[in-house]
């Protein structure tokens, strides 16, 4: 529910400002939070690193340990936060370097772009670091909660902001108001909730030898999806301009949304897979793996036949003619999608064994890829290059190098049979977008009828089709009879 609102609140507002306050806001509102997120990477992925380091000592109820981790981290946290507030003002005289061509005249770049770095820079001084205390407690449903509360409020005052006075500063400094509520809310429950949780203690030298060393795969990670994700915008805005940018903001924000509907999913898994991990054998948590995959790949397959045969349709209702990208780059981000997804099981537990210094050199070749394709790609074919050259990237590191090396390190066996299976969920569901679009393309309606019409062929024929294809395989036909069996159950 929380995953929901929060999608479809933002949605609400950005259809507001495409309409009543023009593209080039919207751009304005992806270039700055890439520029930030991009700073971010200041955080190096200490959040990670430490929520690895406190699966035992929870599983141990170890308090001392888990007190001297939490202090740690919030001496990190503040630092962290002081070098980001840094690092924003630094880059603040030269937006203009960002932007070709114009941008709103009403608009003072500098204020707008403080406002953003405040929202930025304040869960690091107010209670931030508190989120890892409810996410390695499994605890995940408070932290959604509180979101679903301060979304629908800041939500909603925005709305009526955006509605009244089309004024975008009145609009964009409630993110920061609430960014602080969210972040006191959090504090004042894990305190009471946890009450001998404190920060006090100091971690052994060994101890902080074996996170430090953790932290440094984690941070070159963070450097490769900072290169993959957020760049992108920066680079889009330099070389088009930013309609551009609002553009391809518009798809990849329904490409994020349904991406974020997945991480639910994720984030529910995460905390018990890291459990497994500690308590449970390797030919467990190998067969637990293969079978996760296969549940998650069918909704991530059935994702992707919905935006094959949705996605157009949807943007031209929503964003208008003038703003639909061709329909070649929409089958792209539907790739990008697919590919963004299809290691998404292994990476939990690649993070949940604290594997990140294993893929040091992977994560910085292809963060180094992904930096010149994206230049050298998107000055030649615009925003289809720079789709590409993700899709290249994220391709040959995640979903090939660090999937063999999570195998060889982790489950100590050859990921062969991983490869196969993910061929036949591709086979599948290539398969499934190309009869369910044709499907759709049979459906004679315009406007929102046409969209209803092609969202009920895509509930069927997809589920259907795959249901076929896989009861083909035994293995297979033993996991749809689990989940068979666990409906019948409830």
């Amino acid at each position: 529910m929380g995953r929901i609102v929060s999608l479809l609140l933002p949605f609400v507002i950005r259809t507001i400002i495409l309409h009543r306050l023009g593209a080039e806001y919207a751009g304005l509102g992806s270039l700055f939070t890439s520029i930030l997120q991009t700073l971010s990477v200041a955080e190096l992925g200490f959040s990670s690193a430490i929520i690895f380091s406190l699966y035992k000592p929870v599983a141990e109820d170890n308090k001392p340990e888990i007190c001297a981790l939490l202090s740690l981290y919030k001496r990190i946290y503040q630092i962290v936060g002081i070098v980001i507030l840094v690092a924003g003002l630094f880059v603040m005289p030269f937006l203009d370097f960002f932007i070709k061509g114009d941008y709103p005249a009403d608009i003072n770049l500098y204020l707008l772009y403080g406002i953003y770095l405040a929202n930025t820079i304040i869960s690091y001084f107010a209670f931030g670091y508190k989120n890892v205390i409810l996410t390695v407690y499994q605890r995940q449903d408070i932290l959604s909660a509180i979101d679903l509360v301060v979304n629908i409020l800041r939500s909603a005052i925005q709305i009526g902001v955006l509605l009244i006075c089309k004024n975008y500063y009145a609009y964009i400094i409630w993110l920061p108001i609430f960014t602080l509520a969210t972040n006191i809310a959090v504090g004042r429950i894990t305190k009471h909730r946890y009450p001998d949780l404190v920060c006090q203690g100091k971690i052994e030298k060994k101890r902080l030898s074996a996170i430090s060393k953790q932290i440094k795969g984690v941070a070159l990670g963070r450097f490769s999806l900072i290169a993959r994700n957020t760049l992108d915008s920066i680079i889009l805005s330099a070389l088009c301009g930013l309609t551009a940018v609002a553009m391809y903001s518009n798809y990849y924000f329904v490409f994020s949304s349904v991406s974020a509907i997945l991480i639910v999913l994720l984030q529910a898994m995460s905390a018990s897979i890291g459990n497994s991990i500690v308590t449970e054998t390797k030919e467990k948590n190998l067969a637990d793996h293969h079978k996760f995959d296969f549940y998650f790949m069918w909704i991530v397959s059935w994702c992707c036949v919905c935006m094959v045969c949705l996605y157009q349709p949807f943007m031209k209702l929503w964003a208008g003619t003038e703003l639909l990208l061709p329909y070649h780059t929409m089958i792209l981000f539907c790739v990008y999608f697919y590919v963004n997804q299809l290691s998404q099981v292994r990476s939990i537990y690649s993070e949940s064994a604290g594997l990140w210094w294993d893929f040091r050199y992977v994560t910085l070749a292809e963060m180094l890829a992904n930096l010149t394709l994206n230049i050298g790609l998107g000055m030649w074919l615009g925003i289809d290059g720079i789709i590409i050259a993700t899709i290249i990237t994220a391709f040959l590191s995640s979903f090939v190098a660090i999937t063999m090396i999570t195998f060889k390190k982790f489950f100590c066996t050859s990921a062969k049979q991983y490869y196969l299976n993910s061929a036949v969920y591709t086979f599948a569901t290539v398969l499934s977008c190309w009869l369910t679009s044709k499907a759709c393309d049979l459906v004679k309606a315009e406007g929102f009828v046409e969209l209803v019409l092609r969202l009920l062929v895509c509930v069927v024929i997809p589920n259907v089709f795959f249901l076929a294809i896989y009861s083909c395989f035994k293995k297979y036909r033993s996991y749809i009879a689990g989940v068979s069996r666990f409906l019948t159950r409830k």
